[in-house]
C-alpha cells in the first residue's frame, strides 16, 4: 500500500469482477495468507538489494520511487494496516532480491511467503516472484489473473484475491502471500529448489496499456491499482519469510517432511512421485535423460553434491532382473565411471548437471539411478 493512499480506503473503487476461484483474504475460510507471526516461519530475509522503478511508467520524465530503505524489508514482518510505513516501495517494474543466513529448500507446503503492507483486503499492489539456487538464473513462479483488464481500476481500485494466484501482495498488511517451490520442480530442471540462495520480487504494472502492462504465465494483462504516481508508488516490500533452511542430511530432510517409520525408508516413495525417497534426497527429484544417438547413448541427471551422507549411482540393465553400475558417487564426490571407460562430466557447483556418455548399445538397455546410505554403528 503506498501511504499517500492510506485516505482513499473509504472511497476507493470497485471492480465488478466475480470472485475468482483461488483463495480468498485473509482471515476467511480457505485463505492461505500466512500471518507475519506463524510459527513455521523460521528464517527472514537478511540481505536486500533493490533496483527503483518510476513513480508511473509512461512519463516522459521518470522520476524513481524513493520510499524507505533495504533495511525495511530486513527481518520479521512488521507493518499492519494502521502502521503500513515500514517499508521500501519499488516503483513501477521496480525489484527487490532478498537472501537469508543459509539457503531455503523445498519442504512439505508453502516455503515461503511475501509481505506487503496493503491496508485492506483488495487495494493489492502486485509483484511477480522469482527464486534462484546460483544468484545468476531466476525462475518465476506462474501467476494467474483473471481480473478484467477491459479498463485500468485508477489508484483507489479493488482487486478480489480470488482472482489471483502466485502473485505477492494478494494479503494485507500481516499476511503473506506463500510460495510453494514444488510447482517449480518438473517447470526448471536447471533449478535446485532444496537450495534456493535468492528470491526476487518484481512489482507488477497494473496497466491494461500493452506497451507496459505487466503479464501473468498465459499472457493476460494483471491489472492492480494504477496509477500510483507517489514516492511511496509501486510495490512495497514489508519482508520475506521461510518456512525451512536447506536440509543437508537424510535424518533432518525426512523429519522436514514429517516422515517416520516405513514412510521414511530410504526406498519408499513417501511423495508418490515415483522417486525413492533416497534418489530424491540425492538429485532433487530423480529425473534423467536419456539421449539416444548414431553415436551412443547420452545419460543425464541433477546430483546435490552437498548432502554427502549417501551414495549415488548410475545403472543399466537389458533385462530388468540384473544391472550393472555405470558409474558411482559416495559422500558428494564426483561421479566416477566405474568401468574406467566411460566418460563423465559434471558441470555446476553445489547443484551438479551430470552427464554419461556411453558407445552404441544394439540390445534395448534400461536405465536407472540407485541410492544407499552407509552401514549404520
Amino acid at each position: 500500500m503506498s501511504p499517500q493512499l492510506h485516505f482513499l480506503i473509504a472511497a476507493a473503487l470497485v471492480t465488478t469482477a466475480a470472485a475468482g476461484p483461488f483463495p480468498p483474504a485473509a482471515g476467511q475460510p480457505g485463505s492461505d495468507a500466512i500471518a507475519a507471526g506463524d510459527s513455521r516461519i523460521k528464517l527472514w530475509a537478511t540481505t536486500a538489494d533493490i533496483t527503483r522503478g518510476p513513480r508511473l511508467i509512461d512519463s516522459m520524465t521518470p522520476n524513481p520511487a524513493g520510499f524507505g530503505e533495504a533495511l525495511d524489508a530486513l527481518g520479521p514482518a512488521n507493518a499492519s494496516p494502521d502502521d503500513p510505513y515500514t517499508v521500501v516501495s519499488l516503483g513501477d517494474g521496480g525489484s527487490a532480491t532478498v537472501t537469508f543466513g543459509s539457503p531455503i529448500g523445498d519442504v512439505p507446503g508453502p516455503d515461503f511467503a511475501v509481505f506487503e503492507n496493503g491496508f485492506s483486503a483488495s487495494f493489492l499492489e502486485l509483484a511477480h516472484v522469482e527464486v534462484s539456487s546460483d544468484g545468476v538464473n531466476f525462475f518465476r513462479f506462474p501467476s494467474t489473473s483473471l481480473t478484467p483488464a477491459s479498463t485500468n481500476i485508477g489508484e483507489g481500485g479493488s482487486v478480489d484475491p480470488t482472482n489471483v494466484r502466485n502473485l505477492a501482495g494478494k494479503h494485507l498488511a500481516g499476511n503473506g502471500t506463500p510460495f510453494d517451490l514444488a510447482e517449480l520442480r518438473s517447470l526448471f530442471p536447471g533449478l535446485d529448489i532444496q537450495r534456493i540462495t535468492h528470491v526476487r520480487v518484481i512489482d507488477v504494472v497494473g496497466t491494461n496499456n500493452p506497451a507496459y502492462a505487466s503479464r501473468d504465465s498465459l499472457g493476460a494483462i494483471i491489472i492492480d491499482p494504477y496509477p500510483t504516481n507517489f514516492y511511496a508508488g509501486g510495490f512495497d516490500l514489508d519482508a520475506v519469510g521461510a518456512i525451512s533452511a536447506t536440509s543437508i542430511t537424510w535424518a533432518a530432510w525426512t523429519s522436514a517432511h514429517g516422515w517416520t517409520g516405513n514412510a521414511a525408508l530410504p526406498a519408499a516413495d513417501s511423495d508418490q512421485n515415483g522417486v525413492p525417497n533416497l534418489v530424491e534426497y540425492l538429485t532433487g527429484n530423480g529425473a534423467m535423460k536419456i539421449s539416444i544417438t548414431p553415436g551412443g547413448t547420452l545419460v543425464s541427471f541433477n546430483r546435490l553434491s552437498y548432502r554427502t551422507d549417501a551414495s549415488l549411482r548410475v545403472e543399466s540393465s537389458t533385462d530388468l532382473i540384473h544391472w550393472n553400475v555405470l558409474a558411482s558417487s559416495s559422500g558428494g564426490a564426483p561421479m566416477t565411471s566405474t568401468l574406467g571407460n566411460i566418460p563423465v562430466t559434471e558441470l555446476g557447483d553445489a547443484f551438479k548437471q551430470v552427464s554419461l556418455s556411453l558407445p552404441a548399445n544394439p540390445a534395448p538397455t534400461f536405465y536407472r539411478l540407485a541410492a544407499e546410505l552407509p552401514p549404520g554403528p
